[in-house]
């Protein structure tokens, strides 16, 4: 059998162990916090760039269906290799009145 004081010096030691296998805990809890978050931070910057990412191809694809658009705008509004300009029979048919639309679109108002 062990003498009290034998039992005491052991039951000293280990507390002492306990306390160290907290610190331990404790260290290895911030680490993986510290893990977590930089995975966090990592995942949301990735999905911002592929927001991005798509947000800017779909601008680039604005831009050329936009481009392509005003390309074709700039041809005859029939279709008939005419000048930009419409005709005086074809200002019927116009949705719009000419002096509502953009100088950019090539139309000539003044010539209505």
């Amino acid at each position: 059998r062990e003498s009290l004081e034998e039992t005491k010096e052991q039951i000293l030691k280990l507390q002492e162990k306990l306390l160290a296998l907290q610190e331990e805990k404790h260290q290895l809890f911030l680490q993986l916090k510290k893990v977590l978050h930089e995975e966090e931070k990592r995942r949301l910057k990735e999905q911002s760039d592929l927001t991005t990412l798509s947000s800017t191809a779909y601008q680039q694809s604005l831009t050329v269906h936009t481009g392509t658009l005003l390309l074709s705008m700039q041809g005859s509004p029939g279709g008939h290799n005419r000048p930009g300009i419409l005709m005086a029979a074809d200002s019927a048919k116009q949705m719009f009145d000419p002096k509502c639309l953009p100088p950019e679109l090539g139309l000539d108002t003044m010539s209505l």
